[in-house]
């Protein structure tokens, strides 16, 4: 292929420029190519807080609201319980919350759940039934219902057997359902008899729930309250007397309020995170692997049939050599390095993970071959597309926004960026809220790579089936037919080796096409004021990371 003399010498350039810094320290690298969004804060007092509040600050919600089932799940209150509990120590599915057994028929498609018989709601609605529970699952699959998988649960029938056994009966089998009635919360339990009698509006104005803490108010936008309950019906009781959420957007300002002694806990990114041990602080991990974070194109850019306005195909990134490039010019070791500190490792295919099914050591093994950093490879394969005049939409958007558990989203794009403008792909920033992002994405009209997370892990069969085919969250399906009829197979099976035969050949398919950007698989971290806190034990089984909120140990 003969270049243009604009893209010679725009390639000279470039590989002058990796010249000069390839063999820099990563750290410093990564560092540099940010400009100054590290943020640090320091000269503030250590303030003492009332021990009988503790404030937790994190970024703000997706949705503020006391509905769960028109939020994206990000955040469980702490006074509302799911089905399934987690061990906070493994992570493990226990009946801390409020089933006290389970079993599944031999196909897994009917699961049977038994009531804590003594379980009741918060002020004084009485006791926890299976009306509930059926009430409640109606809810949660109306047409205003935003929950991430929640489509699935639309296929289901639920019964009351009695007033403390409620069964589901699936029009497939599903062998990782507890994963939905776990941390993952796709649904938490309301209560019908405050339904009844106040309707919606008594859940707007304060849901009662079931957990070991009580809904005491919030102000829009900024925080959240709950008191703690001293003789709940679990037998667990916080040692303190209220936990307050706030919503703080810059990390800086969450920073600057640990130090000050105003928060016991705070989400922060990993380089604010080094920054608040320097000064002293705790920086606390969850027990278990918590998230999976990826860059993801958006639209059915790998459907050859793709209606126009359904997918990217006209876009850059629906060329597979394009994609590869995107892949080969980021240095993963230096941007997790900064994003979340040492010993975070890259993710081979996001939603595989080796605690599940589908697990590919070959796959895993191959990634610094397939993957690793090559910024002159990077440009060779531009070359060979033509980029950028060969396409239409050359320029990348990549979104910039901070999601709450994630705070490090934002500085991730704008790292992508700066290592991609180093090969020469053109891109852009957009700052949007996630609500903004969803509507577009669910909408077939997106034409951004956002950043995503997968959090908790979600079990490798359902985390594929959502992010890449059309069977379990139709609007991330990247529309490759290949996947789909895998997809589809999956459904169906039941036996362990097949099912984890498909998965590999699914996971396979996404790491051969280049179908995202994977970048990391990492604990849940919080930081917490070590005068005020002695230690947290949670597991990260929730979408914010954060959960067991009654584990917190002051001093």
């Amino acid at each position: 292929m003969t270049l243009s003399h604009d893209m010679n010498d725009r390639g000279i350039a470039m590989h002058n420029r990796i010249s000069n810094i390839r063999h820099a320290p990563k750290r410093l690298l990564a560092t540099a190519l940010l400009a100054g969004t590290i943020l640090a804060a320091g000269g503030l007092g250590n303030a003492a807080i009332a021990q009988e509040k503790v404030v937790i600050a994190v970024s703000p919600l997706g949705a503020d609201s006391n509905l769960y089932w028109t939020t994206t799940g990000a955040f469980i209150f702490p006074s509302m319980q799911t089905l399934v509990g987690n061990d906070p120590e493994t992570g493990g599915y226990d009946n801390s919350q409020l089933a006290e057994s389970w079993e599944h028929s031999d196909g897994f498609k009917t699961w049977t759940f038994k009531l804590h018989p003594n379980a009741t709601f918060n002020g004084d609605w009485g006791p926890v039934t299976s009306a509930d529970v059926v009430h409640s699952f109606n809810l949660h699959i109306g047409e205003d219902a935003k929950l991430s998988g929640i489509s699935r649960f639309r296929e289901m029938t639920i019964t009351a057997v009695d007033d403390h056994t409620v069964r589901f009966d699936l029009p497939s089998p599903d062998p990782d359902f507890l994963f939905s009635h776990a941390g993952r919360g796709s649904l938490v339990i309301y209560s019908k008899a405050q339904f009844d009698a106040e309707g919606l509006e008594g859940y707007e104005t304060a849901p009662a729930g079931s957990g070991p803490f009580q809904y005491e108010g919030r102000e829009v936008g900024q925080s959240l309250t709950f008191s703690t309950i001293a003789d709940h019906w679990s037998g667990v009781t916080a040692e303190f007397d209220q936990i307050e959420f706030r919503w703080v957007s810059e990390p800086s300002t969450r920073f600057a309020m640990l130090s000050a002694g105003e928060a016991h806990a705070v989400t922060l990114p990993r380089d604010l995170s080094d920054d608040a041990m320097e000064a002293g602080q705790t920086v606390l991990s969850s027990t278990a692997g918590a998230m999976q974070s990826t860059m993801l194109f958006t639209g059915q850019f790998m459907n050859p049939e793709a209606e126009e306005n359904r997918d990217a195909r006209t876009y850059a990134w629906a060329d597979v050599r394009v994609r590869e490039a995107v892949n080969r010019a980021l240095d993963r070791d230096a941007i997790l390095e900064v994003l979340y500190g040492e010993g975070v490792q890259a993710l081979p295919v996001y939603t595989m993970d080796p605690r599940f099914p589908g697990y590919s050591e070959e796959i895993a093994t191959g990634f610094d071959d397939a993957f690793g950093y090559d910024p002159e490879r990077a440009m060779e394969l531009l070359a060979d597309a033509g980029y950028p005049d060969a396409f239409d939409n050359a320029a990348i958007p990549l979104v910039v926004t901070s999601l709450a558990g994630n705070p490090e989203f934002a500085q991730m794009a704008e790292l992508v960026q700066a290592y991609l403008d180093v090969v020469g792909i053109e891109t852009e920033m957009r700052e949007q809220d996630w609500a903004t992002g969803n509507t577009a994405i669910r909408g077939f009209t997106a034409d951004f790579v956002t950043p995503m997370r997968n959090a908790p892990v979600r079990p490798s069969a359902l985390g594929v089936q959502i992010f890449f085919t059309k069977h379990a969250s139709p609007h991330l399906d990247v529309g490759d037919p290949e996947l789909n009829e895998l997809g589809a197979m999956l459904i169906d099976e039941t036996d362990p080796a097949t099912r984890d035969q498909l998965l590999q050949d699914m996971f396979t398919r996404i790491f051969e096409t280049y179908a995202h950007i994977p970048m990391a698989s990492v604990p849940a971290s919080v930081a917490v004021n070590s005068e005020l806190v002695e230690g947290w034990t949670f597991p990260g089984s929730t979408s914010s990371g954060l959960s067991h909120y009654h584990l917190i140990d002051l001093k």
